[in-house]
């Protein structure tokens, strides 16, 4: 029988492969000057490497316990409802406060950690992605209050 992370990994590998190769037909640029393929190219990589790993646990792993139990399902449910808010809330507390908010969520509720490694990794998180996309890339974000 053929787990479903196997079908995942699969899955994340072909699609991610494809999108390389859809990618790499776009001009791609350098980092300090990324062309329109840059960032679904190596958002690709990314998957794919991702896939690689997951498909690698799965199959050296022999755990016979089933990671569908209630709570777990509970935690990826309120993550969803969390992701939803964070949309709506964008506009209006900008990408720096919602951004810092979800991912101490993140942290705290569904992969509970210390709360000096929580903030820490929010503060990190939200200030290093708002330098990369806001200042290196000029991506307009939304700014909120203030």
């Amino acid at each position: 029988m053929v787990s479903r992370d196997v079908v995942v990994a699969g899955l994340a590998l072909a699609l991610g492969a494809a999108a390389i190769i859809e990618s790499a037909k776009l001009p791609l640029g350098t980092v300090r000057n990324p062309g329109q393929g840059f960032f679904p190219w190596w958002t690709s990589v990314v998957i794919v490497l991702l896939a690689i790993v997951l498909l690698a646990q799965v199959l050296t792993s022999r755990s016979s316990t089933s990671p569908h139990t209630p709570g777990r399902i509970a935690k990826v449910t309120a993550l969803l409802l969390v992701l939803a808010a964070y949309t709506f809330l964008l506009d209006f507390l900008g990408y720096l406060i919602c951004t810092f908010l979800l991912v101490l969520f993140m942290l705290r509720a569904t992969d509970p950690q210390r709360w000096t490694v929580a903030l820490s990794m929010a503060v990190l998180t939200a200030v290093g992605s708002y330098v990369v996309f806001a200042i290196w890339l000029s991506v307009p974000l939304p700014r909120g209050p203030f």
